[in-house]
């Protein structure tokens, strides 16, 4: 497919995923502009007319409902088609069909290939407007000429050296080759490298006892991660698994019994928090719907929870920039020892691992050994613990259990793991 005069147009507040999206599609011939959130974004879609859109759906300052929403008022721009990129499952993406004609979506992390495949898919029945033949030249206009071909010569080059070297450039990103490429800005990058040369395990514990600070994202076929640091402590982390469905916060709060209102009144502090750009926590706190405190807690459970799941990257790259923490991280007011959450993070990943044999037959039906509940008092369980345990009855197969639970289902194995090894259950028949 020909790209020569097609522009795109990338939303997403991760400098990360803009850079190697810029990479990608420069790589293939695409002009391609990037924004970091809905409001440079509009600009960038006034400035350039872009032939297609990407765009995030959870971002700062203008989140991806709002953009959709303004591009569609503009009625230059009524009919450009509209990629959205998530990490919340199908469900996102009906909403902006029906609302915005956004027929078009896929989750981070995506593959290169992914990317390219989709654009050609959107982009084959559009018509993309032929650039007005420049005036005949003068003499200087000749020269300026020349030196623009000898440009495009170069540009041509360099994306034959990216496109051909591409493995290689990715498991070996230096911050001087990229910067120089223009890929990077200059400083930003504090180191890179390859998990295959250098274990995830081995970057956290440098960057702890280095007292770092800034974005550590993770970027494999399966993976896509981002933990924000400050000063070697742990802040944040958020997590995409390609095939997984990613819970929402206003779910993980009702899980952990922290948030009770009826899915109505969920939906409107939802619909309120993406019309005025704020995260949806803080909407919660301000409608008196759960406290600072509960906020806190639920953050840091869902924050422990994606660090487990991208301790289990053993390939791909990882990147460690200066970036401030993101407006809607900075009244996080938890900050955790990196090495804390690491050997806890090891812990449960040791034990999934083994849980995931111990527990391959989901079929299997667990019974508690304790059902006293004054005996119960003097085991020291934590809230999805306890949810997991209560739901044994030496009935329910274990793939009930696991569906009821809504965790990941290799963290309920890792739980049943737990249980079993500290004896308060058993499988049946065993």
């Amino acid at each position: 497919m020909a790209t020569d005069g097609i522009k795109v147009l990338l939303v997403d507040d991760s400098p990360t995923v803009r850079r190697l999206g810029e990479l990608i599609l420069s790589q293939h011939g695409y002009s391609v502009y990037t924004a970091e959130d809905g409001e440079r974004g509009l600009e960038m879609v006034e400035k350039v007319r872009p032939s297609v859109i990407l765009v995030d759906f959870i971002m700062p300052n203008m989140n991806g409902h709002t953009f959709c929403r303004k591009v569609r008022q503009d009625e230059k721009m009524k009919d450009v088609p509209l990629i959205l990129i998530s990490s919340k499952g199908e469900s996102v993406g009906e909403t902006f069909e029906k609302e915005f004609g956004v027929l078009y979506y896929f989750s981070k992390p995506f593959e290169p290939d992914d990317l390219i495949n989709k654009l050609e898919e959107v982009l084959k029945d559009v018509v993309i407007e032929e650039p007005e033949a420049p005036a005949a030249a003068t003499e200087g206009a000749a020269g300026m000429a020349s030196i623009a071909s000898m440009h495009e010569m170069f540009d041509k080059l360099l994306r034959q050296y990216f496109q051909k070297d591409f493995p290689l450039l990715m498991r070996n990103v230096m911050t001087d080759m990229l910067t120089e490429a223009g890929v990077l800005k200059k400083g930003g990058v504090v180191f890179s490298g390859d998990l295959t040369e250098v274990p995830l395990p081995d970057v956290i514990n440098f960057v702890y006892n280095s007292r770092l600070s800034g974005r550590l994202t993770i970027f494999s076929a399966d993976i896509f991660g981002e933990v924000f640091l400050e000063e070697g402590m742990f802040v944040f982390a958020s997590c995409s698994k390609k095939g997984a469905k990613q819970p929402f916060l206003t779910d993980i709060m009702r899980k952990q019994k922290l948030l009770d209102a009826d899915d109505e009144t969920i939906q409107q502090v939802v619909t309120e928090a993406r019309d005025r750009g704020i995260p949806i926590g803080r909407m919660l706190v301000e409608k008196e719907l759960v406290n600072e405190e509960q906020l806190m807690e639920a953050l840091r459970l869902h924050a422990q929870d994606a660090f487990g799941s991208i301790l289990g990257a053993k390939s791909g790259n990882f990147f460690l920039e200066r970036d401030d923490l993101p407006t809607n991280l900075r009244d996080m007011k938890v900050r955790v020892p990196l090495i804390n959450v690491l050997m806890e993070g090891l812990s449960h990943l040791d034990e999934r691992q083994l849980a995931a044999t111990e527990f391959k037959d989901e079929s299997m039906v667990l019974v508690r050994l304790i059902t006293n509940e004054d005996a119960l008092d003097t085991v020291n369980l934590k809230s999805r613990e306890l949810d997991i345990f209560a739901m044994i009855d030496g009935r329910k197969p274990l793939s009930e259990i696991i569906a009821a639970s809504q965790l990941d289902p290799l963290e309920t194995k890792r739980i049943c793991y737990a249980l079993r090894k500290v004896g308060l259950l058993r499988v049946k028949g065993a």
